[in-house]
């Protein structure tokens, strides 16, 4: 069965697609459900997107650990904890679209196949994660997980320091733990650069330096890379094109400027205000614009792979002077930022 044609069609319903959301949001899970993320981002972002009220803390300062080192990262803007469920919930309140609780299978023209009939679009967007699943089908090469990294995360009564606290230790030698306060709650992870999968040991073990043991574990992979922006008439946001930053793993807030990107274009379209070929060539130029800055960050990625938890701890120290972090903070934040 095929559903009347709608304006926008976008599958995924997280950070991007409620961020690009027009028209219609496809999503396996119901709106909310399924949390991949640490769910830590710059307070302006959750603001942006009218998540308010799903903030559980807010935080001045990453604090990096290194064994027998620590550095503390003022921020220039805070970052914050949040719940998941209740930003997507109330970030989705403010748009115009409709959720549909379908699985996207694949694209077949303008045409999105799903489990539970097939929806008809004037113009897509890919907002479905690592998976891309309007352009990265049976046969594609769009999907590379060279480029991927992988993390696990559980969540756990605790009191913690507040701050977004990084451990780079031997117990994940290729990647890096985390411990995101949320309240009272903390978010305690980790993450291999490499893509490695069996990280419950690693975990375990982290968590046994703080006397605790894990509770229930979500997690997933982390695209980065900067894949192609449009494929086949067909825009794609957020992980679903590799906007997730390499060395730090972080992907709301690209993926949420991202999404109002193409929101803007795509409205512009539909007011016809420009052509969508303008529109596509328009997105496709805002995502180029990144490309030296994901590749600056994707060497400091191989680079921290590469060198000795020493020089990591040693590094981390140096960037914690005013000049380094602010430079490095003026790259970092700036991607994706308007000049």
């Amino acid at each position: 069965m095929t559903m009347p044609p709608h304006d926008v069609v976008i599958a995924g319903a997280s950070f991007a697609g409620i961020a690009a959301a027009q028209r219609l949001l496809l999503d396996k899970d119901p709106l909310g459900e399924g949390q991949t993320s640490a769910c830590g981002a710059p307070l302006s972002t959750v603001r942006a997107m009218g998540g308010e009220a799903s903030v559980q803390q807010v935080h001045d300062a990453l604090v990096m650990h290194t064994p027998g080192r620590e550095a503390t990262w003022p921020l220039p803007e805070p970052f914050c904890t949040f719940d998941y469920k209740r930003f997507c919930q109330d970030a989705f309140a403010r748009t115009p679209a409709e959720f549909r609780q379908a699985t996207v299978v694949r694209r077949e023209g303008t045409r999105v196949l799903t489990g539970t009939g097939d929806v008809e679009g004037r113009f897509l967007l890919d907002a479905s994660g690592w998976r891309a699943a309007l352009v990265g089908g049976p046969g594609s090469r769009y999907v590379n997980r060279r480029w991927m990294a992988f993390g696990i995360e559980t969540e756990l009564p605790a009191e913690w320091p507040s701050g977004l606290h990084f451990y780079f230790l031997p117990e994940v030698r290729d990647g890096y733990a985390w411990a995101f306060p949320c309240g009272e709650t903390v978010r305690f992870g980790v993450l291999s650069y490499l893509g490695r999968t069996r990280l419950g040991d690693g975990l375990v073990r982290f968590l046994s330096r703080f006397r605790l043991h894990p509770g229930e574990i979500h997690g997933g992979y982390l695209a980065s890379g900067l894949r192609e922006a449009v494929v086949d008439d067909v825009l794609i946001v957020g992980d679903a094109s590799g906007q997730c930053l390499p060395l730090t793993g972080e992907g709301i807030r690209t993926a949420v400027l991202g999404g109002f990107k193409c929101g803007e274009l795509l409205a512009d379209v539909l007011a016809g205000r420009r052509s969508f070929e303008e529109a596509a060539r328009g997105y496709r130029e805002f995502a180029d614009a990144a490309r030296r800055k994901f590749r600056a960050l994707t060497w400091g990625n191989i680079a921290l792979l590469a060198m000795p938890l020493r020089l990591t701890g040693a590094a981390a120290a140096f960037l914690a002077h005013p000049g380094p972090l602010r430079a490095f903070m003026r790259h970092y934040l700036g991607i994706f930022q308007p000049a």
